[in-house]
């Protein structure tokens, strides 16, 4: 599946408690040629090391060891490499196989995690990176709307789009000169009629789902829509360029990667900057046992994590205690990292992932406090 498909009803499933062992197998994969060609190789090496570690694991019954190599060997077949994306998770327990594409916007790690649950985290960014948007074409001829998730795009034919500007005036069927497609305050007049229509079928694709808007156009048609719309707060991004109505979803996504890719930084620099104005409110909470108590006890209201930040630690009269080793079975949480983000989602708190480093001072992992 890929993360375009999660919704919160099959998170919710892949995030409860299983019996040991949860088998987690994590790896990057690319979605082109000749990069591609190394990760069924890699995918062969991951599962050769699972089936070890099934092997040597004295916790795993001989009924649990049997049925997961079951799992392990059509993992090999169930994976479709011809369309991979940025990363594959695969998720294995007794009776259970399921197989992510996921979509990234960074480096994914490899990791194998037997724990009392599967891995998540990487979930959970992909459906953030994810999130449904809209990308609104705004040109002369015809507005077309997309909707988006990740690099997906599919044309929408729903909500009056596409929209084609109407005849505001008799006269521009008459035959000689049309003075509506001449420079000046008719032309501009007429152009602002069209934005509006553009705005009021905007305005129903956004009352009935409510999303980021980012726009393409001209300079000025772009600037002039933003201007008109009755949802500036809803646009996001702007892509100032001309003749992308008749761009295939492939080439429209490749040219608007710099926009997403300002987006999400824009994001993160406000994440980080509504944690300092927490931090001058005394609502702030930094490290891994802070933020853990803070979200349990349902006071955070924005959680911010560093993207390949992982640690192992105890969970131990409602504190994190860290520690090197140790197994599932000792009571270890190999990524309590990915303990700490279910806790978060649990109790409706925003997590958002931020660059490495971002968060040093503060243990790697940062907690917006309600109160």
């Amino acid at each position: 599946m890929h993360t375009s498909e999660l919704t919160p009803a099959i998170l919710e499933g892949l995030r409860r408690p299983r019996p040991y062992p949860a088998v987690s197998l994590l790896m990057p994969t690319h979605r082109h040629r000749p990069d591609n060609a190394q990760d069924p190789i890699r995918l062969r090496n991951l599962l050769e090391e699972a089936r070890k570690r099934l092997t040597d694991d004295p916790q795993v019954s001989r009924a649990d060891r049997l049925d997961l190599e079951g799992q392990l060997d059509l993992v090999a077949q169930d994976v479709d490499f011809l369309h991979a994306e940025d990363g594959l998770l695969v998720l294995l327990a007794p009776g259970e196989r399921h197989i992510w594409q996921l979509s990234s916007p960074v480096e994914i790690q490899e990791r194998l995690v037997f724990a009392n649950t599967f891995l998540t985290r990487n979930l959970v960014a992909a459906r953030l990176y994810t999130r449904p948007y809209w990308v609104l074409v705004v040109s002369e001829e015809a507005t077309l709307l997309w909707e988006g998730s990740g690099e997906r795009l599919v044309p929408v034919e729903r909500h009056g789009f596409p929209l084609k500007p109407g005849i505001p005036d008799p006269e521009d069927a008459v035959p000689g000169p049309n003075i509506g497609s001449v420079p000046g305050h008719q032309r501009e007049e007429r152009m602002r009629q069209y934005l509006r229509s553009v705005d009021a079928a905007l305005d129903k694709a956004l009352n009935q789902e409510r999303r980021p808007v980012f726009l393409v156009g001209t300079a000025s048609t772009v600037t002039l829509l933003a201007e008109l719309s009755q949802h500036p707060q809803d646009l996001v991004g702007r892509l100032d360029r001309a003749g992308l109505d008749k761009a295939p979803a492939h080439e429209l996504s490749e040219r608007l990667r710099p926009v997403f890719e300002e987006y999400t930084a824009k994001r993160n620099a406000d994440g980080l900057e509504e944690l300092d104005s927490a931090r001058g409110r005394r609502r702030f909470a930094g490290g891994l046992d802070e933020a853990w108590r803070a979200v349990t006890e349902g006071r955070g209201s924005l959680l911010l994590v560093e993207e390949h930040f992982q640690a192992a630690a105890r969970i131990q009269d409602g504190h994190l205690v860290p520690v090197e080793g140790g197994t599932a079975a000792d009571g270890v949480e190999e990524d309590v990292v990915d303990q700490l983000i279910e806790a978060a989602l649990d109790k409706e708190t925003e997590v958002r992932f931020v660059p490495d480093d971002s968060l040093s001072d503060d243990g790697r992992v940062a907690l917006v406090l309600r109160y």
